[in-house]
């Protein structure tokens, strides 16, 4: 039995058979479709060879990099590494990962603009997985720094993935005097640039960028943007001034989470819980006093919808409309107690209402007492001048 703190070697290697011999090349490498006959599984192996010779040695580093970041990494949308063999005496190795059978976005973008017959994920779900990844990938203090078409896959089962850290990078800034990389990082070829890329940096919201322009450009060029619900979120995630951007992948995650009108447009689903919800409340109300007043806050609203709730709790109807019009009016009303209103209607526009940021609260809010304002006042005779 070896000893704690002793290296243990195991002298017989892995068998692979080759399936595909050019699955793709890049500058420094290329890689190769693997077959694991025992286990009967296909894998991709990487293999670290600088199409210049002279870049071999100056980059075997990064190579070395990328192997450590990926075993860090542990996310069903990052792609994952199983096993890795380096070769320090001539500069090479290998890395066995994961075999994605899908295809790229920017190919998965087209199609679905073509294709697509709404089973397949729809472009806000991928942006969504797309966040989960980078959150996580931030999370671990690792910056991708090569986001491109390729680099994004989608699998057949709809699973996005991302890969390709052979530029990652632990979570430092980059600056172009100490990276002779960052010529290829901070790359021109794009009609918007970040600011940090006049500056030879690179930081998490510079992969923010990156990624929100190509969500951008894919999306517009195959006319998706108008079926796209965070539109204006990405374009707060590619401003050129990086202080403008949000503050990390996870505040982003948050935007996305959160109804924000701010940042989201109203959906076709926003607006049907609302008038499900508002047509309903005016449904029940036939007229208020000319001295009636409404609820002054969102949160003194829905305080009044949970004790409702409560209040019916094993009802599919509320019982009493009364109590359900009190919810937004302070003062006596005249109201129709015979019209059903469902409680999900109700508990759906208070998970929805409680789910948003104070802004769009606010925003459904005054529309709804906006609306209510409408309804008919009922004068006494002591307000009739004669």
């Amino acid at each position: 039995m070896k000893d704690n703190g002793s290296i243990v070697k195991f002298l017989r290697g892995r068998d692979y058979e080759m399936v595909n011999n050019s699955l793709g090349a890049g500058s420094f490498g290329k890689t190769v479709l693997l077959k694991d006959p025992f286990i009967d599984e296909l894998f991709v192996a990487k293999k670290y060879e600088p199409y210049y010779e002279e870049d071999r040695k100056e980059f075997y580093d990064s190579f070395l990099q990328e192997i450590k970041i990926m075993y860090k990494l542990n996310h069903k949308n990052v792609v994952r590494i199983y096993n890795y063999y380096a070769y320090e005496a001539i500069q090479t190795g290998y890395i066995i990962m994961e075999y994605i059978d899908g295809q790229n976005i920017a190919d998965y973008l087209e199609w679905y603009s073509i294709f697509a017959d709404g089973s397949d994920p729809s472009p806000d779900e991928v942006f969504s997985q797309l966040i989960d990844a980078f959150s996580y990938i931030e999370s671990k203090g690792i910056l991708h720094r090569d986001i491109r078409e390729g680099n994004i896959l989608i699998d057949k089962s709809g699973l996005v993935k991302v890969i390709d850290f052979g530029l990652g990078k632990t979570f430092l800034p980059v600056d172009s005097s100490e990276d002779s990389m960052a010529a290829e990082i901070n790359r021109s070829g794009l009609d918007k640039l970040p600011n940090e890329y006049f500056e030879g940096k690179y930081t998490s919201r510079t992969d923010m960028f990156y990624l929100a322009e190509l969500i951008h450009r894919l999306l517009n060029n195959n006319n998706l943007l108008s079926e796209f619900s965070y539109g204006q979120i990405v374009e707060k995630m590619m401003e050129s001034n990086e202080s403008n951007r949000y503050s990390s992948f996870k505040e982003v995650r948050e935007a996305i989470d959160k109804k924000d009108f701010t940042y989201l447009s109203i959906s076709e689903s926003d607006k049907e819980i609302y008038q499900n919800f508002s047509n309903a409340l005016c449904r029940c109300i036939s007229s208020f006093p000319a001295n009636h007043e409404f609820v002054k806050s969102v949160n003194e609203l829905i305080e009044r919808l949970r004790n409702v709730l409560k209040k019916n709790s094993f009802e599919y109807y509320i019982q009493n409309n009364r109590d359900l019009i009190y919810t937004v009016e302070k003062q006596a009303f005249r109201y129709y107690p015979d019209v059903d209103v469902e409680c999900k209607v109700v508990s759906d526009f208070l998970n929805w209402l409680d789910g948003m940021t104070s802004e769009s609260q606010n925003l459904v809010f005054s529309n709804l007492i906006s609306k209510l304002s409408i309804i008919e006042v009922e004068l006494d005779e002591e307000d009739v001048p004669f």
